[in-house]
């Protein structure tokens, strides 16, 4: 009986030690796998990346794709001659994985750590690609983070091939495409007023039109909207309207053609996939309303469905003979009209009226506008409506 127990005991005492040896070996592990960990920081701010840094050798590498996202620079690569590309207007560097040779506008560089692919994922130096970028670059080794510090000049979009830059203080535009220098496409009329996002459509494989938008004003009424037509590297139309107040900006940028639409104040441009101007609308001229903005809801080739941003009516115009209806006047009550003529009079801010009229175009069907009717004293009671446009 003593005999069992006492190895009873020994063998607990032995799970026991095995058993602490195991927790032991894997807090090592686990706290080894925290220091290998390196962190980025961009402007004091925490850089998100999808795939973790390497620090190898002494060197950090990232992958190629989102440094050129954290420091707005485009990024190419050329499987044959495994190339690397990444440029912005002035700067353009190019490597080669596996080699330590490298060129910065030309000027050969030799590289102490040279770009890597990692299980299918290109990995760049971080200290020679950022700096060459313009970037300052600091090693904090007590908690194993590069610290980033980078003055963002330029907005910046890109879509298929190209990549574009606007140029937050001069309002330059900048194109590149597959890999090439950033050439200037443009000195735009861009002022900056606080945030703008630049955003692409394509038309054709030579025509873009570059969209920037500029939201300001407490809290972030005031939308100034650009829209550059790019055509083989050639500015042929900038346009610039101002939203302002509660209302929702509804523009249609492209109709069933395939062309793209640019609201410039009062007047509407049609632009073919060229980049040429194919119609010019004076939408104030046309329905009678004496606002300076408008915005086009709807466009083909038989109606216009445009709205005042102050009156806010949404008005149909046939193309062919320049009538134009209210649309209101065709779905509210007679009750529901004096009501929404009233509001309108109050001014365009007013929370009842941020709406305007409760209509919204959902579509065409042959003759007939189909529309959402929505009445401002019962928000949630959305309805389906039909306006006969032609007889």
């Amino acid at each position: 009986m003593r005999t069992n127990l006492t190895k009873t005991i020994a063998f607990a005492a032995l799970a026991a030690c095995m058993a602490m040896t195991a927790v032991s070996a894997g807090g090592q592990k686990a706290q080894a796998a925290l220091a290998s960990i390196v962190s980025v920081t961009l402007n004091q701010g925490t850089a998100e990346l999808k795939h973790e840094p390497l620090l190898e050798g002494g060197a950090v590498y990232l992958p190629l794709r989102e440094t050129g996202a954290l420091l707005n620079s485009r990024t190419t690569w050329i499987a044959e001659g495994k190339k690397i590309l990444v440029n912005r207007p002035g700067v353009r560097i190019e490597m080669t994985l596996g080699s330590r040779q490298a060129t910065v506008n030309g000027k050969p560089y030799a590289l102490t750590a040279m770009p890597k692919n990692v299980n299918g994922v290109v990995f760049v130096p971080v200290r020679f690609v950022s700096e060459a970028l313009g970037a300052n670059v600091q090693w904090k080794s007590d908690d194993r983070r590069v610290e980033l510090q980078f003055e963002n000049l330029y907005s910046f979009a890109e879509k298929g091939t190209r990549g574009y830059w606007l140029h937050r203080t001069t309002g330059e535009l900048y194109a590149s495409e597959n890999g090439q220098a950033a050439a200037l496409v443009a000195d735009t009329e861009f002022e900056l007023q606080r945030y703008v996002e630049l955003s692409i459509e394509t038309l054709s494989p030579s025509t873009d039109v570059v969209a920037a938008i500029d939201n300001y004003g407490e809290p972030g009424i005031n939308n100034d909207v650009y829209r550059f037509v790019v055509a083989s590297g050639k500015m042929t139309l900038e346009t610039k309207t101002h939203y302002w107040g509660v209302h929702p900006i509804r523009n249609v940028s492209t109709p069933p053609d395939g062309h793209a639409l640019l609201m410039d104040g009062a007047t509407l441009y049609e632009v073919d996939a060229a980049g040429a101007t194919v119609a010019a609308h004076d939408l104030k001229a046309l329905t009678g309303y004496e606002d300076e903005v408008f915005q086009v809801e709807w466009y083909d080739g038989e109606y216009m469905i445009v709205r005042p941003h102050t009156t806010g009516w949404l008005t149909a115009i046939d193309r062919k003979t320049n009538e134009t209806t209210r649309l209101i006047d065709k779905v509210a009550t007679e009750e529901q009209l004096a009501m929404l003529e009233e509001l309108q009079r109050v001014g365009p801010n007013d929370f009842d009226f941020m709406n305007w009229d409760g209509l919204e175009v959902v579509g065409r069907n042959e003759g007939k506008l189909q529309l959402t009717f929505t009445w401002f004293l019962d928000k949630n009671a959305k309805r389906n409506v039909e306006v006969l446009l032609a007889p």
